[in-house]
């Protein structure tokens, strides 16, 4: 990959996870004092920490995050709390899960962004490719507690809407 199409794909995960950040932010606050509470406050430490990496990665590449495209991304996030659930002032009892279920699928999509990266280091020693397998691994993990997540508070709701 080009150093400018690289540097590229660097800014678009940044963009991702700066939408991410905030987004696993309101995810883990909105489980607070539940079963799963601590776990989702984990990993929402852990993707901050990712994000953190993905910066420092860019600095040593000498890769400007920018400031627009990250501020588009967070305005999303906050548009995104504004869907139609049916309910006007609390949360619908389906919003847990269907967070849950993008909270998974973007870690899993930051976990591809991670391989794309290591597979890149084979060919670019600029690129550190032990850290990048680190946090591939560490992804695949979040991932793996966000299904256990997931189907615990999918069957929680269910079990209460009988």
């Amino acid at each position: 990959m080009k150093t400018h199409d690289l540097a590229v794909h660097l800014q678009n995960h940044w963009v991702a996870a700066t939408g991410g950040v905030d987004f696993a932010h309101r995810v883990a606050q909105s489980h607070r004092g539940t079963p799963v509470g601590v776990d989702l406050e984990a990993v929402h430490t852990e993707v901050r920490e990712d994000r953190d990496s993905l910066r420092a990665i860019m600095e040593q590449l000498d890769v400007r995050p920018g400031v627009v495209l990250p501020l588009a991304a967070r305005v999303a996030e906050r548009v995104g709390r504004l869907k139609p659930n049916g309910h006007l002032v609390r949360r619908s009892p389906v919003s847990d899960v269907m967070e849950l279920e993008i909270f998974r699928g973007a870690v899993t999509a930051k976990g591809a962004g991670w391989e794309t990266l290591l597979v890149l280091a084979e060919d670019d020693e600029r690129l550190p490719a032990e850290q990048l397998r680190t946090l591939a691994d560490r992804a695949r993990a979040q991932e793996q507690t966000l299904a256990r997540i997931q189907g615990e508070v999918a069957a929680a709701h269910s079990r209460g809407s009988d």
